[in-house]
């Protein structure tokens, strides 16, 4: 397939990049709104650049548009795409809120093109595991969810030239807005559409930035479920801490880095090495998605309604939309 990056300078750019390679679909174009930052980072990647979005897109006619922007211009970004009517994928948060998320999601539907978002979580094995049980009648109800992950220092993002995710009026804030935004997505998936913050906290005092390094919240429906939800930049060194767990009465399912272990109400366990979810499983399942005339596995509507849920946890923790 003809693919190109919008928002080159994004530091996701390498890790699709090589995917695509890897597919047999390399990037044939690249452009950024940051024409500096843009062609220092395509010329990293060995791609070309073109400073004029439209005019690459009119040039190549990709089959479809990975599109990073940076989180404060997210539609700017995707205007050109979405003219052409391209079918496109593009980063979480699509934007500084809630609202300007949901912004995009609703002029993406318009054009009623094949638009996915970056919602990695929903590759994890206990996803699959969760749907096998309860399709089998055997998961039971469920009770409670815990989705936390924690990665390395804020620090990392200067050093990959992406300092703007540390400036809150560009990010729309820290680790929540960030990593949270998986462990969101998936108290959704969870919990549905009525899940309802229920308390959060956050902090950033150990860094001393204006966005936080780490955030907790507890997010739940009326008579039903609790999930908690952790998201950090706290993790000591590099790399991270990331676990899944879902509890219901038939069953106790837990997902951490590589390894699922499921526990049965008849007390069997289920311990299985499973591949980690990245960009290339990400990618490769879109394309194929493209390819069969299937949605996405999550769209822009998902990534609008985890959007504004996390505005929500921002609110019950007392700091807006930024630490």
């Amino acid at each position: 397939m003809r693919t190109v990056i919008v928002g080159v300078a994004h530091w996701h750019a390498q890790m699709y990049a090589d995917a695509l390679a890897e597919l047999g679909s390399p990037v044939l174009g690249t452009a950024d709104l940051d024409a500096e930052a843009g062609k220092a980072a395509a010329t990293k990647l060995k791609l070309p650049f073109d400073m004029d979005a439209a005019a690459m897109l009119d040039r190549i006619k990709p089959d479809i548009a990975f599109v990073l922007p940076r989180h404060d211009r997210a539609m700017d970004e995707l205007r050109p795409v979405l003219d052409r009517r391209l079918p496109f994928l593009i980063e979480k948060p699509m934007g500084l809120d809630g609202t300007l998320a949901r912004a995009v999601a609703e002029a993406a539907k318009k054009t009623k093109v094949f638009a996915a978002s970056a919602l990695s979580n929903r590759g994890l094995a206990i996803w699959k595991r969760f749907r096998e049980l309860r399709q089998a009648g055997t998961l039971g109800t469920v009770m409670h969810g815990h989705f936390r992950t924690v990665n390395g220092p804020p620090g990392r993002y200067r050093d990959w030239a992406v300092g703007w995710m540390l400036d809150p009026a560009i990010s729309g804030g820290g680790s929540l807005r960030n990593l949270g935004f998986h462990g969101v997505d998936a108290a959704l998936t969870l919990l549905g559409p009525g899940a309802k913050v229920r308390g959060a906290s956050i902090t950033a005092h150990a860094y001393k930035l204006p966005v936080e390094e780490f955030a907790t919240a507890m997010v739940a429906v009326d008579g039903g479920p609790v999930v908690t939800v952790e998201a950090g930049y706290s993790y000591a060194a590099g790399g991270g801490d990331m676990e899944w767990r879902i509890a219901a009465t038939g069953a106790y399912l837990r997902e951490t880095r590589g390894r699922l272990e499921v526990r049965l109400a008849d007390g069997t366990l289920e311990a299985t090495d499973v591949p980690l979810p990245g960009y290339h499983s990400l990618t490769e399942d879109t394309l194929r998605r493209l390819k069969a005339g299937l949605p996405p596995a999550a769209d822009v509507e998902d990534c609008a309604r985890a959007a504004e849920l996390i505005d929500k946890i921002y609110q019950a923790a007392g700091q807006g939309r930024t630490a």
